[in-house]
């Protein structure tokens, strides 16, 4: 064997000894992650100091406590922005049944939405049990069939309504997405990618993290406004982190969410 084929050999050993590296680190960030609850019990904000030292992070804690008293983590599997919006949603018509947006949402879930996923060519029989999972949800937690501390609980059991509703969002999302496509295509940062692709890719896989695109989408389907607060080192501006209002500014209901660097948890406002 020459020595050129020995440093070949080494290069490949090393390669090879790399990947294994990288699956076993991998598959333990999957089982860390995988031991956290769906959606966390409510925490004080006071919570995140602990995640950050000092600098711009957490500067930006201090200047959210201003606004706002309570986190919920929520599990950081590439689906937190769609649970997130689910669990703040039905927690907000859970905890005010007679919400004057409640009626508009829940004809949106069961009615308009379904409409719209049939039209733009989803297969009836294969998105029925995820719809009819969605529209459950929110006419019980609206009917006050389910109080706050039940609805917590059925949230985080795993392969249950939270996936099943978290799966419908997506559908719902690329509904919207497809449903204008000259309006959203320039907005794909994928080159050559097409809104059908992009959905395809991006938004109905479960596991896949979520764009800005998608926050639009989903905040305006529901006819919901979403403000999110960015904790992601930039510095504060008049002394407040950036924040972003998706979807309707004149809507009666909004969620609030905390934005770090590919992840999103639920706020509670003071």
């Amino acid at each position: 064997m020459t020595q050129d084929s020995n440093v070949a050999s080494s290069s490949d050993d090393n390669l090879a000894e790399s990947f294994r590296l990288s699956e076993e680190r991998m598959k333990e960030i999957e089982d860390e992650t995988k031991l956290s609850p769906l959606t966390s019990t409510l925490k004080p904000l006071t919570e995140l100091e602990q995640q950050y030292r000092e600098g711009t992070f957490l500067a930006g804690v201090a200047a959210l406590q201003k606004r706002y008293g309570g986190i919920r983590m929520v599990r950081g599997d590439g689906n937190c922005y769609y649970r997130a919006f689910l669990f703040a949603l039905a927690e907000t018509l859970c905890r005010e049944t007679k919400h004057p947006e409640g009626q508009r949402i829940l004809t949106f879930l069961k009615e308009v939405s379904w409409k719209h996923v049939k039209e733009v060519g989803y297969n009836e029989m294969t998105i029925e049990m995820f719809y009819e999972e969605a529209v459950s949800l929110i006419e019980r937690v609206m009917s006050g069939s389910v109080d706050a501390e039940a609805l917590a609980k059925e949230l985080n059991e795993e392969n249950s309504t939270s996936d099943y509703c978290t799966w419908y969002l997506r559908v719902v999302t690329a509904t919207h997405l497809k449903m204008d496509p000259q309006r959203f295509e320039p907005f794909i940062e994928q080159p050559g990618m097409d809104v059908a692709q992009f959905c395809q890719r991006e938004v109905e896989p479960m596991g896949k993290e979520c764009e800005q695109l998608q926050v639009l989408a989903l905040a305006e389907a529901f006819g919901i406004k979403v403000r999110i607060e960015y904790l992601d080192g930039h510095e504060l501006v008049a002394g407040d982190v950036t924040h972003h209002v998706f979807g309707p500014e004149d809507s009666a209901l909004q969620i609030c969410l905390l934005y770090r660097p590919g992840h999103y948890d639920i706020l509670y406002a003071k």
